[in-house]
């Protein structure tokens, strides 16, 4: 008898992240590294396509061992490419992207216009740079429906999903946080707050009486951050 965890190592993360795909015309999980997100869809019953991609051979490979050893090689279909390059649109229509920089996720939603539809359901994790993602997003007139945190092995880490086609403004500070009315009741979201704070203390610190214009725009910046963070501070 086929038991997941003999398997599949499901960490908190990519737990979460499943917790988002709804069944539907399919789901791509892009740089899918080891395969068991998609695997476990397939063995969780989800009903429609299946799709893995990652720009390098190797992980694909690991990937479909993956998939042999849970006995559902036939469900899921892998795809080597860079980010949503070879993804057919009409196959899906939940988007995963994650355990990569922030950056690096815009980069590859941007080289895929199609997915600026609200067809779609973007389900993005960034290791980094979330505020990078979030600003691509507002700029690129999409929804920020949904956002959570999750920790693990000394880390939180930050989830959201979109949908394009709506309107989500955010202060400076929810760059960071995340849509405050969409977070506020994390369990995880004041050790999330404090953190940027002491971050947001330090760099102000380190910049503090600089007679640089660059630099005196910075300290105004990450002060208005920083009061920002404040104002978010359970009472």
């Amino acid at each position: 008898m086929f038991r997941l965890s003999i398997f599949i190592f499901m960490n908190k993360r990519l737990t979460a992240i499943a917790s988002y795909i709804k069944d539907g015309r399919g789901v791509i999980d892009v740089g899918t590294d080891h395969g068991y997100l998609p695997v476990y869809l397939a063995k969780s019953g989800y009903k429609g396509r299946i799709l893995a991609s990652d720009i390098n051979a190797a992980p694909l490979s690991t990937a479909l061992r993956t998939a042999e050893r849970a006995e559902i090689k036939d469900k899921v279909e892998l795809l080597l490419c860079d980010g949503l390059e070879n993804c057919p649109p009409d196959a899906v229509d939940s988007i995963v992207i994650a355990g990569m920089g922030g950056d690096t996720i815009c980069g590859i939603l941007d080289r895929a216009e199609w997915c600026m539809d609200r067809a779609y359901t973007l389900i993005l994790q960034p290791m980094t740079k979330a505020e990078i993602l979030r600003y691509w997003l507002v700029n690129n007139e999409f929804e920020i429906c949904a956002e959570s945190l999750i920790q693990e092995g000394g880390s939180i880490y930050q989830l959201l999903v979109a949908r394009f086609g709506g309107r989500t403004t955010l202060s400076d500070a929810e760059l960071f946080t995340g849509r405050f009315t969409l977070i506020e009741n994390d369990p995880l979201f004041e050790a999330q707050r404090m953190k940027l704070e002491n971050r947001f203390e330090k760099a102000l610190k380190g910049i503090n009486g600089a007679d640089s214009p660059v630099l005196s725009g910075k300290g105004a910046l990450f002060r208005g951050i920083l009061q920002g963070l404040k104002e978010m501070k359970r009472n």
